[in-house]
Parts: C-alpha cells; structure tokens; sequence
C-alpha cells in the first residue's frame, strides 16, 4: 500500500477539533483542581455525570453542548468563556485560523470600556501593513 488511503481520510478540521478537545479537557482539570474540587464534587455543583467530567477531562468525549458547558462554569464559579481554552492549538503550523480564533476569544474576554482601544489597535496594525 502507497499510503495514498491514509492521505485521503486524513481530516485536519477533526484533527484541530480532536486537539481543541483536548485543551478543553486539560483546561477543566486544572480549573477543577485548582479550586481543589473533585471530579465528583464537580458533577455535584455542575449536575453534569462524573463519568462525563471524566470523559472530558481525559479527551475521550468529544462533543459536549452548550447546556454542559454552561453547567461546568456554572459549577466551577466561571463564565464560558473563561472555561473554553483561549487559543486553539493548531498541529498545522502556519495556518491564520487558529490566530483568528485566539483573538476573537481573547475579543470575548475584553471588558466593554477596552473595546474600542482594541479597535484602534487593530485598525492600526491593518492601516500599517497596506
């Protein structure tokens, strides 16, 4: 076999998705233990299923919904947004989607009085490069 088949399935958008979850599953446990909180103390302020905080934190469940993560920053005194990892890791160097998506979260994290500034900051970086 040429190797060409391994080509063809390869999907980099599930590999960037497998990767994110990961982070996000990281994120979780150190944001757990760092309130020195178990698993099962977890699932109890959040009422998500330990199995559950278990299966993400070890990168084996990949698709929570929204209503599971509003419950674990709910159950962890955070808001999403500070709970969903700020940068996706992108295993393809290069690309411009993952510094795209980094800004838009570090964007969410920015308090209102902040945005405009930012805005002028951008505007001059783009002005800059033309």
């Amino acid at each position: 076999m040429d190797g060409s088949a391994n080509a063809a399935s390869y999907d980099p958008r599930e590999t960037e998705e497998r990767t994110y979850m990961g982070e996000l599953g990281q994120r979780i446990k150190r944001l757990r233990e760092q309130r020195d909180l178990t698993q099962l103390a977890l699932a109890q302020n959040s009422a998500v299923a330990a199995d559950m905080i278990s299966r993400l934190e070890n990168g084996h469940y990949q698709s929570p919904g929204l209503r599971t993560l509003l419950r674990l920053a709910d159950g962890l005194g955070i808001t999403v947004s500070e709970l969903l990892p700020a940068e996706v890791p992108d295993p393809r160097p290069g690309r411009e989607s993952s510094q795209r998506v980094r800004l838009m979260a570090l964007l969410k994290r920015a308090v209102p009085e902040d945005l405009g500034l930012l805005a002028d900051l951008v505007e001059a970086v783009v002005v800059r490069t033309r």
